[in-house]
């Protein structure tokens, strides 16, 4: 039986037996020392994989002063503990990221509803024909001509219906109140009806 610092000069010379042998002997135990720390499967194997990547390609330059279990058990504390910092550190910028997108969420909540609330006023503030002929167009998707038939008016009538409506509405809003003024008139509809 060969002993740690044998093992280790074998390994420095690339001696594939060696390193298997150090591999199988240690594995198990260090996986469960891994484990311990980590409370993961995948991240507990992945710890005792780079702890043996270490050794095999630095084995040349290792200076160990005590038993070779006791060097390998420490490195995988210490490499379990250096992942789990990192993640920890990870998730603490993941829920950084996710407050400011909350944040940022509600305050485009919050500018939404306020333009929102604004045209609902605008078309309040509007005639009841404009508002009926600005409804039938955008929200009924009905065609100028076919609101003209329908409220017994003129085209020409419904076209200066739409013109002063988008004008008050914009003069309230700005111009992304047009834009999003097919999202108010489900609760527009919804308050008048």
């Amino acid at each position: 039986m060969l002993t740690d610092n044998e093992i280790l000069q074998a390994i420095s010379s690339k001696n594939q037996a060696a390193f298997d042998k150090l591999y199988i002997n240690y594995y198990k135990k260090l996986y469960i020392i891994s484990f311990k720390y980590t409370r993961n499967q995948e991240l507990a194997e992945e710890v005792v994989h780079d702890v043996f990547i270490k050794i095999w390609n630095h084995s040349g330059n290792l200076n160990i002063t005590q038993s070779l279990s006791s060097y390998l058990s420490k490195a995988v504390i210490n490499t379990s503990l250096n992942v789990l910092k990192s993640q920890k550190g990870l998730f603490e910028n993941q829920g950084r990221y996710e407050r400011e997108m909350i944040n940022e969420i509600e305050e485009e909540a919050e500018t939404l509803e306020e333009r929102l609330i604004n045209i609902e006023r605008a078309i309040q503030l509007l005639p009841p024909q404009c508002q009926k002929v600005l409804l039938m167009s955008k929200y009924e998707k009905r065609k100028q001509q076919e609101i003209a038939d329908q409220l017994n008016i003129s085209i020409k009538t419904v076209k200066n219906h739409l013109t002063y409506a988008y004008k008050k509405i914009k003069e309230i809003v700005g111009n992304g109140g047009i834009l999003i003024l097919i999202l108010i008139f489900i609760q527009f509809l919804n308050r008048t009806f």
